[in-house]
């Protein structure tokens, strides 16, 4: 067979041909390198570029692998004449390959077949499978780990915010939406239980005084005390700020409430801290959540009134007082919109000589339905509910105004005596709005005197002090009111820049006794006030006998119904015009005293 026919034949195969022939040195029995003769069609095809006619061995196989001796592996089956092969993994190609070498007859031309190994295929294509399995089935284990440890984290992160939902941060009980929560279902239960609203007695005195974190400790105090009394059926909550609740389960007998509520009291007052407290009862008092709440708040309320630290029980006569007070409150807003309130004066005069010292502006207010209202009943509603301040701003306007007018008309040049209530002068811009008011008024400020009261000094006493030396500096005096009512009063008096002391009618309406006691007292302030450089005025003077006492012990002036009723604008007018006598001025009956 020609040459050219051994090609045709080698073109047709499908296998991958190379035939060589070896490169042999000088003096050697062994080929150093093979030179490329031929290369059939499949090989090109399968493996295209790496090898050429002329090219040597050792530039082609290389390529297939280096990990292979191509040269003694050709040799050798020059050598021994007989097939020599081998199987190898091809990173070229990333497959397995298997080549074959043989030589002819002559051992001139050597010829190199190759082939990918199918088994090898299936095998590296089994174990890929498999590898891929096995990297799956990791994978599905591992996401299974993974999703059992975020279950787990998600269901902590849930007990956690539930946790938090429901507790206090600070003291650990739990919340007021708990509490809301398990009051629902307590009904819903249908079984008696009550419960203790506590508030924290004076804890606002012991954050302005002491700071918050002070403040912050009794609440944190009181919570770990009450967390000593909680068992089953008592559970305490931290309704908001200095407020505490306390639900009781199964109340058979509602003095179990007030032997746990007494018990909580005497465990907080060995600190120092004492607090006050409103009981309620289901179904006793009221099956509604809301009505609960708002009663034992109500019995809380009477308690604080009464002097805190102490605890009662809601009665039916609170919610009463508690709808009047609440018409009453109404009723004031709509009597500020309306302008429905009046200001009457009472008549001053010193006690030597019977002369007008000036007039004391008292608030009154009428109403169409139910006559003249008692300021001893809208003053401290409209305090609570902060309306003193709109009531207080239209009281000294209109006070003003009348001792400008009174000046322009009548020549009236004596004392105008205006309250103020605490809750006025707490306001940070009062100040600025008081001298507004004075400046507008145009008026002598020799000629107003404003009235305050010790309870100014409960809460920052150090800015009170500021403000009223300030309003002194104006030439406004300034009146103590109701002394001798009130807690530590001569103590105050070398600290307040006060130009007047009011002797509280208490102390007048007995001064007259056997015993004496009044009068001696009296008598005291009296002098001991006057060495200081102060007035004296003493109220609620009633009869000749005060009048003549008070005489005897030198007290400046007199203020009551002996020399004169708060009387309305007009008589007092007219008394100042000269159309009513002073005598009339004692029989005025409009108004409430």
């Amino acid at each position: 067979m020609t040459e050219s026919e051994y090609k045709d034949v080698l073109d047709k195969l499908a296998t991958p041909v190379v035939v060589a022939t070896p490169v042999y040195g000088a003096g050697r029995g062994f080929a150093d390198d093979f030179t490329i003769q031929y290369v059939n069609n499949s090989f090109t095809r399968s493996f295209p570029g790496i090898i050429a006619v002329g090219a040597r061995f050792s530039a082609y196989l290389p390529h297939l692998s280096k990990e292979i001796d191509w040269l003694g592996m050709a040799n050798t089956a020059l050598q021994t004449a007989a097939v020599h092969e081998t199987t190898f993994y091809s990173p070229l190609y990333s497959c397995w390959l298997r080549i074959f070498m043989n030589v002819t007859e002559a051992g001139k031309l050597i010829f190199s077949a190759v082939n990918v190994d199918e088994e090898h295929k299936r095998e590296e294509k089994l174990r890929s499978q498999n590898a891929k399995l096995e990297a799956v089935t990791n994978e599905l284990s591992l996401s299974k780990e993974n999703l059992r440890a975020k279950l787990v984290n998600i269901e902590q992160l849930n007990s956690l915010l539930q946790f938090n939902a429901h507790h206090d941060s600070m003291t650990g009980l739990f919340t007021k939406d708990k509490l809301s929560i398990d009051l629902d279902d307590a009904i819903k239960e249908n079984i008696p239980f009550g419960i203790i609203l506590i508030d924290i007695d004076n804890l606002k005195v012991i954050n302005d005084s002491q700071g918050h974190s002070a403040g912050d400790s009794v609440i944190k105090t009181a919570a770990s005390i009450f967390k000593q009394i909680q068992k089953d059926g008592i559970t305490f909550y931290r309704f908001g700020g200095d407020e505490f609740v306390v639900l009781v389960k199964n109340v058979e007998n509602k003095d179990t409430l007030l032997t746990i509520g007494d018990l909580a009291l005497e465990l907080l007052n060995e600190y120092g801290v004492t607090f006050s407290g409103g009981i309620a009862l289901f179904p006793d008092d009221t099956l509604s959540k809301d009505e609960l709440l708002q009663f034992a708040d109500m019995a809380l309320t009477d308690i604080k009134k009464k002097g805190k630290n102490d605890i009662g029980f809601f009665q039916n006569v609170m919610q009463e007082k508690f709808s009047a007070r609440m018409s009453i409150q109404t009723k004031l807003s709509d009597a500020i919109s309306n302008d429905m309130f009046q200001l009457y004066f009472q008549p001053q005069f010193i006690a030597a000589t019977g002369e007008l010292r000036g007039f004391e502006a008292l608030l009154r207010w009428h109403d169409d339905k139910f006559g003249w209202i008692s300021p001893e009943k809208f003053i401290p509603i409209a305090e609570e509910s902060q309306l003193v301040v709109p009531i207080g701003t239209w009281v000294m306007k209109t006070a003003l105004k009348t001792l400008h007018e009174w000046k322009e008309k009548y020549g009236f040049d004596g004392i105008m005596s205006v309250n103020v209530s605490p809750i006025q002068l707490k306001k940070p811009d009062f100040l600025f709005e008081f001298k507004n008011m004075v400046r507008e008024a145009d008026i002598d400020t020799k000629n107003l005197e404003i009235e305050i009261t010790e309870g100014i000094f409960i809460e920052n006493k150090d800015e009170m002090l500021a403000l009223l030396n300030q309003i002194r500096a104006m030439g406004i005096g300034i009146s103590l009111d109701d002394f001798g009512t009130g807690y530590s009063s001569l103590s105050y008096l070398q600290l307040l820049p006060i130009t007047t002391l009011k002797i509280d009618k208490s102390f007048i309406a007995n001064i007259t006794e056997e015993s004496g006691i009044e009068a001696n007292i009296t008598d005291s302030i009296v002098s001991m006030v006057t060495k200081m450089g102060l007035d004296t005025i003493a109220e609620g003077v009633e009869t000749e006998e005060q009048l003549n006492l008070l005489k005897h012990i030198q007290c400046k002036t007199v203020q009551g119904f002996l020399k004169g009723k708060p009387i309305s604008m007009d008589r007092c007018s007219k008394f100042l015009s000269g159309e009513l006598a002073p005598v009339t001025i004692m029989d005025e009956a409009d108004g409430t005293a």
